[in-house]
């Protein structure tokens, strides 16, 4: 997997091993930062589910200040400590290996660009609720939701939060979302 744009453009990511991870495939990742490309900068970025954490390191390669990843699964967190040293930004990233509804109970700071890659049979319902509960979600900030493509799904609502736009990419289904 490698990183797309900015100054870790190329790049090549190591990836976790084995099924527990589901890579969020280059087509998705261009999409997000196309959509967020002018507010890239100097933000600070959630990376929930973050496997490898393709899309935080993408997000620190084009400008991003600071990348919180969470993730339970203790090889891929291991994936992302790797990458963190290859890429040389410790100082800017934090990694919580944990579950991620523990992780929204331990985060203070609301954040500029928030990513969801959860495995496409979770309920993402109380994930969604604590976001916006614990104020991690800044006024001006941009979500997004990856979820497994349902044609006859309706677009997933959620208290709190707006649906802007949501795109379809191969099985992928991205949803865009802002504070109301």
């Amino acid at each position: 997997m490698k990183i797309s744009g900015g100054v870790f453009g190329g790049r090549v990511l190591k990836t976790p091993k084995g099924e527990q991870t589901r890579p969020t495939t280059g087509l998705v990742r261009a999409a997000v930062f196309n959509v967020c490309q002018h507010s890239i900068a100097e933000a600070r970025v959630l990376d929930l589910f973050a496997g490898s954490g393709a899309v935080g390191f993408e997000a620190l390669s084009r400008g991003a200040v600071w990348v919180t990843f969470v993730e339970q699964h203790k090889q891929a967190a291991q994936c992302i400590r790797e990458n963190m040293e290859m890429l040389e930004v410790q100082p800017q990233c934090q990694i919580l290996s944990m579950p991620v509804k523990k992780a929204l109970n331990e985060l203070m700071s609301p954040y500029d660009l928030i990513y969801i890659d959860p495995p496409y049979d979770l309920a993402i319902q109380d994930v969604m609720h604590s976001l916006v509960e614990h104020q991690l979600v800044a006024p001006h900030a941009m979500v997004f939701l990856e979820q497994r493509y349902d044609p006859k799904a309706k677009e997933p609502q959620f208290s709190g939060l707006a649906l802007v736009k949501s795109r379809r990419y191969g099985i992928a289904h991205l949803h865009q979302y802002s504070l109301t």
